[in-house]
């Protein structure tokens, strides 16, 4: 959070994102109120909740044509106005009738405003790697997980309620994230003399020319990043370490919510409470984590971190296989998203800093979309294990592939240690 204060070019870039991250946010959820009212409320509310995470599945292209602008900052310019531009069009459309062809629209320009949201954000990291200084970029993306979790976190019940003040005026809503984006291209605008100075603002791209020749770049480019990622060792061992900690966090998730509806002792009040209480307590932990100052989090090492969120999820699995305490799970809960919330932007600044500038968003955009694809596998994984099996054995299972995979990580690490 220092860094916000103390670096006035950064607070003002981050100001913009602030502003339009929270334009995204609020209208997440006013979407899905908006579908309610077509003629057939729960196809409409499924399309758009499917819709809503289209977006991840071009993660990695977006990073691609992230790495492609020549100048970063014109176009997080002209992606501020074209995102305003665009809320505007949804906010006619939302002043007429609720018709399936004006919802399809809307929904297409949404995920286009989701598409380049995406885009701006593997755009920004070329900016703050010019503007930040290396030992800092650590902290500074920290701070910008912190913000965007509390946003994600507040951004539903704050849209909902400002909802319910324009008396459910859709248009006027899409109008005010429209002015979101226009005052996030002001500030950026305001500062452009600085910003345009940057090395970020004069890259060297070459031209491709053809819509074939231009995908089979974009084919050559992923294979040379994937080959590229193979080769940093250090960030396998992440993608490792990250992809097993997201298989165990995606099947903890899922057997936390069945034991919920299992045992009564491990409920706070009733069952829909618990699982609202533990998704918040753990959102509120990663938040924390994340905004810690560097001050603070320069005596977590990375292994350190490992080790601890390990511990932590091996514990929790314990507790609800002997011990079925509510209170030790909300504390292990808070423990190891703490440490999760430092453990991310600490990782990610190391790649940062490390990475081939011109390459960084596709890298990292490649990064993050393996690291994911443990999720709907743990989750399918330990659900139909506890459906065939049973809860218990689930548990149990889950805590041995933590000691397991806990120890190989050790292994290895004492291994290139040895090296």
């Amino acid at each position: 959070m220092e860094v916000f204060f103390h670096n006035s070019y950064y607070r003002i870039f981050m100001t913009a994102n602030i502003v339009s991250s929270i334009g995204s946010s609020l209208f997440s959820i006013v979407f899905v109120i908006y579908a309610r009212h077509m003629a057939h409320p729960s196809l409409a509310i499924s399309v758009a909740s499917v819709a809503g995470s289209l977006p991840l599945v071009f993660d990695i292209f977006m990073g691609y044509l992230a790495d492609q602008t020549s100048n970063h900052v014109h176009q997080q310019l002209r992606n501020r106005l074209i995102q305003g531009v665009l809320y505007v069009a949804i906010a006619i459309l939302m002043a007429g009738q609720f018709k399936w062809t004006g919802f399809i629209i809307v929904l297409s320009l949404s995920i286009i405003v989701s598409l380049i949201g995406s885009y701006n954000t593997y755009g920004a990291i070329p900016i703050i790697k010019d503007i930040v200084k290396p030992s800092d970029i650590p902290e500074a993306e920290g701070f910008e997980s912190g913000i965007n979790s509390t946003i994600s976190l507040t951004g539903g019940l704050i849209g909902a309620s400002l909802l319910s003040l324009f008396q459910y005026q859709y248009s006027l809503f899409a109008f005010l994230n429209a002015i979101s984006f226009f005052s996030a291209f002001w500030l950026l605008f305001h500062s452009r003399e600085y910003f345009l100075q940057l090395p970020c603002s004069h890259v060297k791209i070459g031209k491709t020319y053809g819509m074939f020749n231009n995908c089979r770049k974009f084919l050559r480019k992923t294979q040379a990043n994937f080959t590229l990622l193979k080769k940093e060792s250090t960030i396998v061992q992440f993608i490792k370490v990250f992809m097993a900690i997201n298989l165990f966090d995606s099947g903890q998730g899922v057997l936390l919510n069945l034991s919920f509806a299992h045992e009564q002792k491990l409920l706070f009040i009733n069952y829909g409470y618990t699982v609202a209480l533990l998704g918040m307590v753990e959102s509120v932990g990663s938040i924390v984590g994340s905004l810690l100052p560097g001050r603070i989090t320069r005596y977590f090492s990375i292994s350190i971190c490992i080790i601890s969120i390990y511990v932590a999820y091996g514990l929790l699995a314990l507790n609800i296989i002997f011990f079925k305490g509510k209170i030790l799970l909300l504390v292990l809960t808070v423990i190891s998203s703490i440490l999760i919330g430092i453990l991310n932007p600490i990782v990610q600044g190391k790649m940062i800093n490390e990475l081939p500038k011109e390459s960084i968003g596709s890298i990292i955009s490649a990064f993050y979309t393996v690291v994911q694809l443990t999720v709907p596998l743990g989750s399918m994984i330990f659900a139909t294990m506890a459906n065939t099996l049973s809860l218990q054995v689930s548990w149990i299972s889950l805590f041995l592939f933590n000691l397991v995979t806990l120890l190989l990580w050790i292994l290895l690490q004492r291994k290139q240690i040895t090296i």
